[in-house]
């Protein structure tokens, strides 16, 4: 019997996931769906122990395949969100600069005291 094989298909479902077009209304729903498999495989990942036959090795070849398109396409939305910050941060900026374009000045030129002695 293969004892990779929950790992294989948690893999699937995972690349499967990571597959979809990700768009800003249901990337919160993709985002746990994939820390719920992480996690799963995570688990599944512990309970392994060597000897491994041959069929199992075969699987964990493919699943190591499957892997390396998980990892660069987890990058590349991590990218994406970091980008999408970056954007949101400057956005957020601009718009209390032009609400208020004194708010950051620091001279104090053209400020007259007038004394009375």
């Amino acid at each position: 019997m293969n004892r990779l094989i929950p790992l294989l298909e948690l893999t699937e479902k995972l690349h499967d996931i990571l597959m979809q077009k990700m768009e800003p209304k249901n990337r919160d729903v993709l985002i746990s769906q994939v820390n719920k498999l992480i996690k799963e495989r995570g688990f599944q990942l512990d309970k392994l122990t060597p000897p491994y036959s041959e069929e199992e090795k075969t699987t964990g070849q493919t699943i190591i395949q499957l892997n390396q398109v998980i990892e660069r396409e987890m990058l590349a939305l991590f990218n994406d969100l970091k980008s999408e910050m970056k954007q949101v941060k400057k956005q957020k900026h601009s718009n209390r600069k032009y609400r208020n374009p004194y708010a950051t000045m620091q001279a104090s030129d053209g400020i007259f005291l007038d004394r009375k002695n």
